[in-house]
Formats: C-alpha cells, sequence, structure tokens
C-alpha cells in the first residue's frame, strides 16, 4: 500500500516536468502605481517584523537577568510569554515609528 502511495505521489509530482513553462514578461511597478502613503506602511511594517527578530529575544533575555536579580516577576509561563511578545512588539513599533520620523523629517 505504502509502495502504490509513493508511485502515485510521485507520478502526481513528475507532472510538473512535463508541463508547459508559464511564459510571462516581468513588469517593474511604476512609481505613480501605488500611493505614497501605502509604500510608507509597508516600509513600517517590514520594519516591525524585521525588529521583532532582535526585540524579542532581547526582551526575553531582559526577563532572565530581572529575575536572576530579583525582580518579582510573577505568572505562569504563558502569561509571561505574552507580557514579553507585547514589550518587544511595543519596541518594535517604536523602531518603526522612530524610522518613520526620521523619513518625514529628512524630507
Amino acid at each position: 500500500m505504502r509502495r502504490a502511495i509513493a508511485i502515485l505521489m510521485l507520478m502526481l509530482l513528475s507532472f510538473s516536468l512535463f508541463s508547459d513553462p508559464i511564459k510571462f514578461e516581468y513588469e517593474p511597478y511604476e512609481e505613480d502605481e501605488f500611493p505614497i502613503w501605502l509604500s510608507e506602511i509597508r516600509r513600517a511594517e517590514s520594519i516591525f517584523f524585521g525588529s521583532m527578530v532582535i526585540t524579542f529575544p532581547l526582551t526575553v533575555a531582559g526577563y532572565s537577568v530581572a529575575s536572576v536579580f530579583g525582580a518579582p516577576i510573577e505568572g505562569d509561563e504563558f502569561s509571561l510569554f505574552w507580557q514579553q511578545l507585547g514589550i518587544a512588539s511595543c519596541f518594535s513599533l517604536a523602531i518603526a515609528g522612530i524610522d518613520w520620523l526620521i523619513g518625514y523629517l529628512s524630507d
């Protein structure tokens, strides 16, 4: 039974080798295709989620250091995770906001 399923999956996956390639030409975006505020939101989103990679581990490390030095950190692991995620999100939002402010003031 397993061999039959494996052969069937191989056949289904190999159909893409014999299909016609998609023929299209790439067209780059034009400058006036999207409004400016939409590109600013996209940039802020990229910076927000990109900085979460740094702010979340730093927040977790900060909580760990604070608990070692005797800070009163209460709650189970689930609630601590959401607290740490909230703090990291605030830091990331601040980073994205500072980037927007720098871009706004430099224009």
